[in-house]
């Protein structure tokens, strides 16, 4: 019997255990079930010029025995005809040839999934420098790298996508046991990274773009997005588990491959959240209702000279807003946060004198203090890499700004601003930055420096750094210590925005 023909028995016999294990993970992940998608349109590009071996078949065959209608067509017919066919979902095989593609579907209004890792510039996944933006390994020249990426580490485990397939934050395997060719990309700011190769999330070998999302090109995903590590003639080897091996956790966690791509092409052909537009008012009536009679703690520097005003500020307007506001200094202890609903750490706190406090209380934490994101497990420990500020006298090289780029503008942390540069303080001011780990979801970046993250929020059950395990939603707000009174009315919004989702999450 060929490998081929055992790879199709073996799947339908993982079909039949995914069957029995769907329930469970679709209501944690709420993503459609495939008997809802029965019928979807899917067009599946591959290449004219004949490539073998390849797996382009078995995709079609697999995602018809889900209930989906699989058309097929090739570069070339893409490239000629005037009109691209008209699809639910656009896969994109590596078959294909980039250069006769084009970017033909970077600006498609319909959800694209592709494998074609060459492709992933021409469509704005990625950078445009090959071995640093994205690449292909390949035996041949990468023999013992190609072993390397037959496992991935699960960098996201919140996602809808992570939880459907049962991604957790350990190894797993992503093919069988024969090296094989496999690319990886690395994402813009507005990307989310599921999974990564070493442990990297430089080199993310599954990624998404949310509809509204920046792309790494600056244009913003008219649909949904995703890179998968595939090639051409490995669909075959990626891994499932069925019969009594599904029984024990370790294998089942251990074997996702083929889950990982099916939930992946269901995230794909899900409907997105609605697109979030501008309505302060709204926003308004929102947060005052998720606010009312909500007790939230107030930590600052009692005795801070600058920020002092900007600190009163804050606590009138949270009052204001519904919140129960309780004050505490920064050198009380942190039983101060028992019976708290949410936690805000002022941005005139000292990181020395708060020590470790308010990292794992169970409830809401939302940090004003970017050099904060270390001891609160949001970043790493390395100052200038992993945390630091734009504009801070004698300690940054970079000037002062008061522009935030917004990357997310699909989440409702970004207040229905539209993608780009809003301006988040009146003046040029200080405004902080940190680098999380991939289970955050990226709002703001600061302008000209993608990789600085303004604004940003773990959910709850999220890997943060040192392995640490969100117990509530964590947010970072990139205030300095007087900005607060110079901020615009989005700067305000932005605010408002991040704190209301702080508060409005599930805990673990």
């Amino acid at each position: 019997m060929s490998f081929r023909k055992t790879f199709l028995i073996r799947c339908g016999a993982a079909l039949l255990a995914a069957a029995i294990t769907a329930p469970m993970a679709l209501a944690a992940a709420s993503l459609p079930s495939w008997a809802a998608l029965a019928g979807r349109r899917v067009l599946l590009v591959t290449g004219a010029a004949a490539v073998a071996p390849n797996d382009d078949a078995l995709v079609r065959a697999h995602l018809e025995a889900r209930g989906l209608r699989v058309a097929t067509t090739t570069d070339a017919a893409i490239a000629a005809a005037k009109v691209t066919p008209t699809a639910d979902l656009v896969l994109i095989s590596s078959t294909a040839d980039p250069a006769v593609l084009g970017r033909r579907f970077a600006a498609a209004g319909v959800p694209v999934f592709t494998w074609n890792t060459m492709d992933y510039p021409q469509l704005g996944l990625t950078g445009p420098r090959l071995h640093r933006d994205y690449d292909v390994i390949e035996p041949t020249q990468h023999f013992a790298e190609s072993f390397a990426v037959l496992y991935g580490y699960g960098a996201n485990v919140t996602s809808s996508i992570s939880r459907a397939a049962g991604l957790k934050a350990q190894l797993f395997g992503t093919l069988y046991l024969e090296p094989a060719t496999v690319g990886w990309g690395r994402p813009g700011p507005g990307g989310r990274v599921l999974v990564d190769f070493d442990g990297t999330p430089r080199e993310a070998g599954v990624f998404t773009y949310e509809r509204g999302a920046t792309l790494a090109d600056g244009a913003v995903a008219p649909a949904r997005r995703v890179g998968f590590y595939l090639s051409n003639a490995n669909f075959h080897l990626l891994t499932a588990v069925h019969g009594p091996a599904a029984r024990d956790p370790n294998l089942r966690d251990w074997y996702r491959g083929l889950d990982l791509f099916d939930a992946s092409i269901r995230w794909a052909l899900a409907v997105p959240p609605p697109r979030p537009h501008w309505d302060p008012e709204a926003l308004a009536r929102r947060f005052a209702a998720a606010a009312r009679g909500k007790k939230l703690l107030f930590v600052e520097r009692m005795d801070a000279g600058e920020g002092r005003e900007a600190d009163r500020l804050i606590v009138e307007h949270l009052r204001a807003v519904g919140f129960d506001v309780v004050v505490a200094d920064q050198m009380d202890p942190e039983s101060r946060s028992k019976g708290m609903d949410a936690v805000m750490i002022s941005s005139t706190c000292s990181k020395y004198k708060l020590a470790n406090k308010y990292a794992g209380v169970p409830v809401p934490v939302i940090s004003l203090e970017g050099l904060m994101a270390d001891m609160l497990h949001m970043a790493g420990r390395h100052r200038y890499v992993d945390y630091g500020e734009h504009g801070e006298e004698k300690e940054s090289e970079d000037p002062p700004t008061r522009y935030l780029d917004i990357v997310a503008a699909w989440s409702p942390m970004a207040a229905g601003l539209p993608a780009g540069p809003v301006a988040f303080t009146q003046e040029p001011s200080v405004l902080k930055w940190a680098h999380p780990l991939p289970d955050a979801v990226v709002i703001a970046t600061l302008p000209g420096s993608p990789d600085e993250r303004a604004i940003f929020g773990y959910p709850a059950g999220a890997t943060m750094t040192d392995g640490f395990v969100a117990p509530a939603r964590r947010v970072l707000l990139p205030l300095d210590n007087p900005s607060y009174e110079d901020m615009t009315p989005q700067g305000k919004a932005l605010f408002d925005a991040a704190t209301l989702w702080a508060i409005s999450g599930p805990r673990r």
